[in-house]
């Protein structure tokens, strides 16, 4: 006699299936993630992200420093951006929004190349012509997303001067900077940033501070976990500083990267590669 029937059987399966972790992002969206960082480490600097990038974290570790203005805030975590991005001998400037005047980008070329006393292992590249930034002043009341959209400038910048577009095209401009800018280790102040709850206090609640993000929340966790996969970086670096509610996503992330082993084997071989060279 069996012990179980066909319909206890099927409903079995049904039950087992709850358990299971759902994936945290669509296929489709996955798909293009992988693509989008195979497509940073083919045409940007593959050994500047697996031997010197670093996770940046939202503490004074990584933006120290005394300021008495709001564009001295504003100034002091641009610097330390521009720093982590690896970017300090690229002619990026920063502008008060008073000054600021919003020209198209132009073609950079370098005239000539001279040694960053601040940084003895780049040379400066000089040009003609700085790549001018702002900032919303309301936003250096929130430094994370301050510095998260600094670091997406400066992506959208190289992809610029580059002429190298993300999967899909010119359209997925904006998306695909993103994902640079997790790829230069800001991942996490990024997935902070991603969406911003308005709270119980309409009053304590200010739009303007925050980052306008075009990945989802989602998207962005799993990218992040993708970059802390690749570089070797241990979960609990990346969660502990994460806001709560996404630790359990990056989880999930983990988990759906883990199923998709032939997209994330394209991406190993840039580090094996990478490793060989040096």
């Amino acid at each position: 006699m069996l012990l179980f029937s066909e319909f206890d059987s099927d409903k079995t399966k049904k039950m087992l299936t709850i358990f299971q972790s759902r994936p945290l992002i669509d296929s489709s969206s996955a798909d293009w993630i992988f693509d989008t960082f195979e497509w940073v480490l083919q045409n940007f600097d593959s050994d500047e992200f697996f031997h010197r990038s670093r996770l940046v974290q939202p503490t004074n570790d990584f933006f120290p420093g005394n300021v008495d203005s709001v564009h001295a805030k504003a100034e002091n975590i641009f610097q330390h951006t521009v720093r982590h991005a690896g970017l300090r001998h690229w002619p990026f400037r920063l502008q008060s929004p008073e000054q600021f005047e919003n020209i198209p980008a132009v073609p950079l070329h370098f005239a000539a190349v001279v040694r960053d006393s601040t940084d003895n292992t780049l040379p400066a590249l000089i040009s003609e012509h700085a790549l001018h930034l702002t900032y919303n002043p309301q936003q250096t009341l929130k430094p994370e997303d301050l510095s998260s959209s600094f670091a997406h400038w400066i992506a959208q910048h190289l992809v610029a001067q580059s002429q190298q577009f993300p999967p899909k095209g010119v359209d997925y401009l904006a998306e695909g900077t993103e994902i640079l800018a997790v790829v230069m280790g800001f991942g996490v102040l990024l997935s902070n940033s991603a969406y911003t709850f308005r709270g119980g206090c309409g009053s304590c609640y200010n739009g303007q501070a925050n980052r306008q993000a075009t990945l989802s929340e989602d998207e962005t966790v799993f990218a992040l976990a993708l970059y802390c996969l690749l570089k070797e970086i241990p979960d609990a670096h990346a969660t502990s500083f994460l806001k709560k509610h996404l630790r359990s996503s990056y989880k999930r992330a983990r988990k759906q990267i883990a199923k998709q082993p032939e997209a994330l084997e394209r991406l190993v071989k840039y580090r094996r590669d990478s490793s060989l060279c040096h």
